[in-house]
């Protein structure tokens, strides 16, 4: 019998590759939404080799030492995560889940040496989203609550500002556990007064149900409801043109407001600029080619019957049912005369990652075999004692890196020497270099120095507390600056003059005991082997 898990994650930063949990909270429910068992709350320890990124903790209210004092050991931590979201029958479920906290869940287990998607659909678990089918009610069912706006007059979809002007309980935003109790209130919401689009887009976290809605073989338009498409509130009429290259759950659509002509005469390379070039480096009178890759896997609220957008509706936003059916009659003439899948099929192909990216932001650079999977599942059963003498040999070269760092967190006391510089120069390389963009203790002084600004120059009265999140924060990163950096070879923000400032904890500065250029000189390899002496 399946039973619904809400959860939420609160984190170290804004990108769910790179951080680490903080906090998570779950509460489950049967499937009418009411509540059964209790709550769940688990902080997670700070790991040694990432740093908290200041603005996330001053949003969250959880700092580094929150965590070391309440917090479990992450390998415990992310086992009793699995154990919940793993659970026979399970549907997990969240507000913005599948781009955010799916995304946290994945890279945990994938360092932590453990499948990252297996929960996703073993023992008939899967999970939804529940922002999607809240963007499909107010595109289609506007009349159904509320809508809060934004200062230039959009919509807002974040999760407090929705609570609050529906009246539902929401104690305080950002606490994994209150956001926890909002999304299912406003799940509970939608279910109420819109049960039959509730239990559509619920039915839609199975991937072929949503693959029948966009049916490739027939080739017929269907209602997508997404993030693009502002002035028609996400909404669009799609035409399914083709299988994604590299990625079956994947459905490649042209969006039916546009004439299809223009694909006549396109070559791979253009289409590949119109698609994939960054916004930052779009020229003045750029124009996105209108293709999308819509996943079928990631709950998505499509349907393929068009009269779920009242005609009403449809003129209220503005969207053209009739033109997207010309355009789809088009483009059926355009698939007559030019090889449109194949074209795709070169668009779409992903390259490969880069060969110097980081094993543990690469999950998606490929699945693992079926040897290496097995590899790990024994590894991870080792005593700690017999971890020392492992030698795995690993068919995919990211896992020697996760192999080491995995030991290092979790065992250090099997680390061998060699094991133990290499540790020591990641920890370097990452933190005061800044290697693949990881956040640097620098970046983290920085960072407090602006906000207390910010703070201090507010017209609201200052909250103490919030300087002293910052003061704790910046108070972590100088103690694993004391550790792998302790000569300050990185290069420290400018003091701000202000006397507010003043209360900042002085930055730790050691004297070079060697003359000249001292530790500065010597190699990570070097420093690290200095440290142990």
């Amino acid at each position: 019998m399946n039973s619904m898990l809400f959860f939420d994650y609160e984190t170290t930063g804004l990108v769910p590759a790179r951080e680490r949990p903080t906090q998570f909270a779950c509460v489950r429910t049967d499937m009418n939404l009411d509540i059964v068992g209790r709550s769940t709350t688990l902080y997670c320890k700070p790991v040694p080799d990432h740093l908290f990124d200041p603005g996330a903790s001053l949003a969250t209210g959880i700092t580094p030492q929150t965590c070391a004092e309440a917090g479990l050991p992450e390998l415990q931590f992310v086992r009793d995560v699995y154990r919940e979201l793993g659970t026979p029958g399970t549907i997990g479920a969240g507000y913005n889940s599948v781009a955010f906290d799916d995304e946290v869940t994945r890279f945990m287990l994938w360092r932590n040496l453990m499948d990252p998607y297996e929960r996703e659909w073993k023992n008939d678990c899967s999970r939804w989203d529940v922002m999607m089918v809240v963007r499909a009610t107010y595109a289609l069912r506007p009349d159904t609550m509320e809508w809060p706006r934004e200062d230039d007059g959009r919509v807002s979809f974040a999760l407090d500002r929705l609570s609050s002007a529906n009246q539902l309980l929401h104690e305080s935003a950002h606490d994994a556990l209150s956001d926890v109790y909002a999304t299912i209130a406003l799940a509970r919401l939608v279910m109420e007064r819109q049960p039959r689009l509730y239990a559509h887009c619920l039915a839609m976290r199975n991937k072929n149900l949503a693959m029948q809605e966009m049916d490739l073989e027939r080739r017929q338009p269907f209602i997508h409801v997404g993030y693009g498409a502002a002035a028609t509130a996400g909404v669009r009429i799609m035409l399914p043109l083709a299988a994604h290259p590299t990625n079956r759950n994947e459905v490649i659509a042209w969006d039916l407001a546009h004439d299809p002509r223009e694909l006549l005469d396109m070559d791979a390379e253009t289409a590949r600029k119109r698609l994939f070039t960054r916004v930052k480096d779009r020229p003045e009178g750029f124009r996105r080619l209108p293709l999308d890759s819509i996943a079928a896997n990631q709950s998505p609220a499509v349907f393929a019957n068009l009269d779920v957008v009242s005609g009403q509706r449809a003129a209220d936003l503005g969207l053209d049912v009739d033109a997207a059916m010309e355009n789809a009659a088009t483009m059926a003439r355009v698939l007559q005369a030019v090889s449109v899948d194949r074209l795709l099929q070169v668009v779409f192909a992903r390259d490969s990652l880069d060969g110097e990216a980081d094993a543990e932001v690469a999950l998606y650079a490929g699945l693992l075999g079926g040897t290496d999977r097995r590899t790990l599942d024994q590894l991870r059963t080792l005593d700690p004692r017999e971890l020392r003498a492992a030698r795995p040999e690993f068919d995919d070269s990211r896992l020697t890196t996760l192999w080491l760092r995995y030991k290092a967190r979790h065992f250090p006391d099997a680390l061998s020497p060699r094991e133990r510089d290499k540790w020591e120069e990641h920890r370097f390389d990452k933190l005061v270099r800044g290697t693949d963009g990881s956040r640097t203790v620098a970046m983290v002084r920085e960072d407090v120095v602006r906000y207390r600004r910010a703070l201090m120059a507010s017209s609201d009265l200052t909250d103490p507390g919030d300087l002293q999140l910052l003061d704790d924060v910046l108070a972590h990163a100088n103690g694993i600056a004391a550790e792998i950096d302790p000569y300050e070879t990185v290069a420290q923000p400018q003091p701000d003059p202000a006397p507010a400032l003043a209360t900042v904890s002085p930055l730790p500065v050691q004297p070079d005991m060697f003359g000249g250029a001292g530790d500065a000189a010597m190699s990570p390899r070097r420093r690290a082997i200095a440290r142990r002496a």
